[in-house]
Order: structure tokens, then sequence, then C-alpha cells
């Protein structure tokens, strides 16, 4: 008798253990971020809260040519999230630097898009 008072032990142990498992893996898990809520800031289009730590208006050439030199470097531009992110694109001939043509055919082909 004692042994099978044991197996209906073990047996109900597991069936218990086999009901209450998925409610241990269905708590939340307390140390993850909550997602951010969204607001008008985060419509599309609107930038990451990441890329707002730069300009969110692209800058002029008058602004962004801080050395007087004529053209932009990749430094120049880092703080200015559109043309850090398309001076590949707006460096026609490649040289490492937009010019002000370049600059002028990027800025109107982006306002054309």
């Amino acid at each position: 008798m004692k042994i099978h008072s044991l197996k209906s032990s073990t047996f109900m142990l597991l069936i218990a253990a086999a009901l209450t498992a998925p409610l241990a893996f269905a708590q939340s898990d307390t140390t993850a971020s909550a997602p951010a809520p969204a607001s008008a800031a985060m419509q599309p289009g609107a930038m990451a809260p990441d890329a707002m730590s730069q300009s969110s208006a692209p800058k002029t050439w008058r602004e962004l040519d801080t050395n007087n030199d004529g053209k932009l470097s990749k430094d120049e531009v880092a703080g200015d999230l559109m043309w850090s992110s398309h001076f590949d694109a707006a460096d026609a001939n490649k040289d490492g630097f937009i010019s002000k043509a370049e600059f002028k055919k990027h800025a109107a082909d982006m306002e054309n898009k």
C-alpha cells in the first residue's frame, strides 16, 4: 500500500509542477525597461531620443563651415544629423569634402523628395 501511496504522491506532485510551471514563466521581467510611450515626438519621421542630442534642423552652410575654408569636412558636419548621415551622398566627387555646389545640389535634391 505504501508503494501505491508513494506513486500517487509523486504523480500528484508532477501534475502540480506541470500546471504551475507556465505561471512562473509568465511573470514580467521587472528589470527590462518599459517601452517609451507613443507621443507626438515619436510619430513617423520623428527622430529617436539619442539622435535628438544632435541638431534637429539642418544647419546652414555658414553654420557648418566653421573654419571658413569653403568646404565641409565630416568633422564640421558631425553635429548635424541630416548632413552627417548624408555626407557620403552629398560628396559627389568623393574627395572627402562637400563643396558649396555639392551642398546646394544635395539640399535641392532632398527638398524634391
